[in-house]
């Protein structure tokens, strides 16, 4: 996470990783007719793994949005540091499109030699040059004008859906030229235009690039806005329509000419509504094919829709008719959007209402057990305990607190609020609150002190505490002696270390008789939960529990989270780069891909360790390698590091490959070598052996063996740990003095 906070459902939410990411987000990329900001998230957390079947962005409507994304940006979320994921082998997939690399020509193979009917002479399809008409064509409310390339009368119509601005999108373009060479007499590309609403100039250049089609060159201002897709402001498009020699006074009134404008917008509602909102997508004869595939892939439909073609053609269908025939044949009921509106340029069928999905009730009851210290408001006997976990520098938890007040209101003696701490550890201010507010609740003023913090959320110094205890009455000096106090410490630790076992891992968190409900999340939220536990509390007590022992009761089986695997794996650790102590009893492995930045993000927390007071006596970190098959650069740079650990130099190395993640080149792993100090014949040799290659393969296996399937991976001991309170020193910490004691 980068920032903090992120949506859950509709709830905000402040995540306790605070700016680390534990889980890879795959960022994707699709038009929401109903929400023009949505950018999705899909996270791989802790034990699972997402998967995408192609290179493509595409969006999910309830991700964290593009600053929850890049932002909450991927909240994280927490859900969003999100952890890379690899797939299972390496193989000829498409990679997930947040780190797809461009995809790689496959060798052309020989087309097979089938048996075809040879078409009527006259209908031989010959390459042409498309000239773009110069009048709408009559019937037509938006131009059906689009660019094509490829044979006329096609027997395979591959229809384009595309953003200039995507990456996926330029990532495909030497696979859509390796289809022209291979098939470029049975084969017609058509540019379509889906200009996605986070990318805030693919609409300007979808414009500008129809403008250079008025001109007939459309293909040349293709290959220039993919060429710079980080350069596509006003005058940047201009710049390019002077390079490719068009007329730029007509050019620019193009570009400001309505109908261009609509046009994109109808082929992005059309493509919408045919099911394909991310880019890019292709329509192969109507066959869907999402994402910057492999050649392969297209190849297999391409072919068969050749066989399909010669057949619909040897039954006397004419060429010019077939690929609406087979259209029809591959989108069904949805042929219709496609022959009048995504081809022939009439207005797209407006998007249907979405119905919110349902979401799914957690029935889960969590342990959170009561140790009798916590501030509460309601009666003792209350049948409902919402238990919330909270920060006193949470932006998301003060706007709560008027549905807190609500819920008091409408349900009276029947609910019971108990405040938890949970300070978060990048809000620095927050855990000095929380003992401030204990000490005030020692002279039975916490709601009184409560209210004046977050009323003061910016002001949260020594100085501002010790102000607000005086304002509200209170003994400033039993006050500040309280505030210093073990007990003081020792309350709000009790509290977090409760977190942790209940998986409450941001704030704000609450716990309606023990289950689970995130976020700064409206009352009706609230009471479709209090409801349905009110009822079932009622039935408890009717059956002659006393009222003050229904949650006891309730909670007793309560579940408890365990941030520590129960399973020890044994790794093969000889030889391997490690730096702390070298027989100490704490030993993390540490599964890593150079190539992943989350990795980048907990090497600095895990360096730390080795060297806190408490610990340095303790803590071994080993270095294990597990370059994700996507991140193309990674294993080359692992090969790397481990030519510098053979002369002593592995962290050395592995600092410039974090400090330079988007620069691992093999020029750069030798400059970088130099700079260090090494033996440059050496670090030359080491990577010609193949002796690094073999130590990778090792430590892929051990990893995968322990079920290892993304980056980063930890293991303390051997166990997995599944961080609830983020890669941070003091959430590690916590962790290591609770499961491995000093002896």
């Amino acid at each position: 996470m980068l920032g903090g906070s992120r949506r859950r459902g509709f709830g905000l939410y402040y995540d306790e990783f605070g700016r680390q990411e534990l889980s890879k987000e795959h960022h994707t990329e699709e038009y929401d007719p109903m929400k023009k900001e949505s950018l999705v998230i899909a996270v791989a957390l802790t034990g699972a793994v997402a998967f995408f079947l192609g290179r493509m962005s595409v969006s999910t409507k309830d991700a964290p949005s593009p600053s929850a994304a890049e932002q909450v940006r991927a909240r994280s979320a927490q859900t969003a540091e999100p952890a890379a994921v690899a797939p299972p082998a390496e193989s000829a997939k498409a990679q997930p499109a947040a780190a797809a690399p461009a995809a790689q020509p496959a060798a052309v193979a020989a087309k097979p030699a089938a048996a075809k009917v040879a078409p009527k002479p006259a209908a031989v399809a010959q390459p042409v040059k498309r000239v773009p008409p110069t009048r709408p064509v009559p019937g037509v409310a938006v131009s059906s004008d689009s660019p094509t390339k490829g044979a006329e009368n096609a027997k395979v119509t591959i229809i384009e859906i595309s953003d200039f601005q995507c990456p996926f999108c330029s990532r495909v373009n030497p696979t859509i030229k390796q289809i022209m060479e291979t098939y470029g007499k049975d084969v017609a590309v058509t540019f379509k235009h889906n200009a996605l609403s986070f990318h805030k100039r693919a609409r300007p250049a979808a414009v500008a690039s129809l403008a250079a089609h008025r001109q007939g060159k459309f293909w040349e201002y293709h290959d220039k806005l993919f060429a710079n897709q980080r350069a596509l402001e006003d005058a940047n498009l201009e710049q390019y329509a002077t390079e490719l020699g068009l007329d730029l006074e007509k050019f620019k009134a193009d570009v400001k000419d309505p109908k261009l404008g609509a046009q994109a917008d109808n082929e992005q509602k059309s493509a919408v509504a045919l099911g394909q909102g991310g880019t890019p997508a292709f329509l192969i004869n109507g066959k869907a094919l999402s994402g910057a595939q492999p050649f392969d892939k297209f190849k297999a439909v391409i072919e068969t829709e050749i066989t399909e073609a010669d057949k619909l053609i040897a039954a006397g269908t004419a060429p010019k008719d077939v690929h609406m025939a087979r259209a029809k044949v591959n989108l069904g009921p949805k042929f219709s959007i496609y022959q009048g509106s995504l081809v022939g340029g009439k207005p797209a069928p407006a998007a249907p209402a979405r119905k919110p999905k349902a979401r799914p009730v957690d029935k889960t009851v969590w342990k959170v057990d009561l140790m009798g210290h916590e501030a509460t408001k309601g009666p003792e006997d209350a049948l409902v305990t919402i238990v919330e976990y909270s920060d006193f520098q949470c932006p998301f938890c003060s706007k709560v607190n008027p549905t807190i007040a609500q819920i008091v209101k409408t349900y009276g003696n029947d609910v019971r609020i108990v405040w938890k701490n949970n300070a978060l550890p990048f809000h620095k201010r927050a855990l000095p609150a929380a003992r401030a507010s204990y000490a005030a609740q020692l002279q039975g003023k916490f709601w009184e002190y409560h209210d004046k913090l977050f009323a003061n959320q910016r002001a949260l110094e020594d100085a501002d505490l010790e102000r607000y205890a005086t304002e509200i009455g209170l003994d400033i000096a039993k006050f500040k002696k309280d505030v210093a106090s073990a007990e003081s410490k020792s309350i709000v630790d009790k509290d977090m270390e409760l977190a942790t076992k209940v998986n409450a891992r941001g704030t704000p968190n609450f716990f309606v008789n023990g289950r689970n409900l995130r976020g700064a999340v409206p009352f009706e939220n609230f009471k479709t939960l209090i409801d349905e536990e009110l009822g079932k509390a009622k039935r408890i007590a009717d059956s002659g529990v006393a009222r003050k022992d229904v949650y006891a009761q309730i909670i007793a089986k309560g579940k408890t989270f365990e941030p520590l695997d129960s399973k020890v794996t044994k790794f093969d650790l000889e030889g391997r780069p490690f730096k702390g102590a070298e027989n100490g009893d704490i030993v993390i492995a540490e599964f890593s891909d150079f190539q992943c930045p989350y990795c980048g993000r907990i090497a600095p927390t895990l360096k730390k360790l080795t060297e806190d007071p408490e610990l340095k006596d303790r803590v071994k970190v080993v270095f294990k390698q597990f370059p994700l098959s996507f991140h193309k650069q990674a294993k080359p740079a692992a090969v790397a590091a481990l030519a510098a650990h053979q002369q002593g130099k592995f962290w050395e190395f592995h600092d410039k490959n974090f400090a330079n993640m988007k620069s691992l080149t093999d020029e750069n792993f030798k400059k970088w070598a130099g700079e260090i100090g090494l033996d440059m014949a050496k670090f030359d040799a080491y990577i010609a052996s193949g002796e690094g290659e073999k130590i990778i393969t090792g430590d892929m296996n051990d990893g995968r063996k322990a079920g290892v399937r993304g980056t980063p991976s930890v293991y303390i001991n051997g166990r997995k740990f599944q961080p609830t309170g983020g890669y941070s020193v003091p959430a590690i910490k916590q962790i290591l003095k609770k499961y491995f004691p000093k002896k």
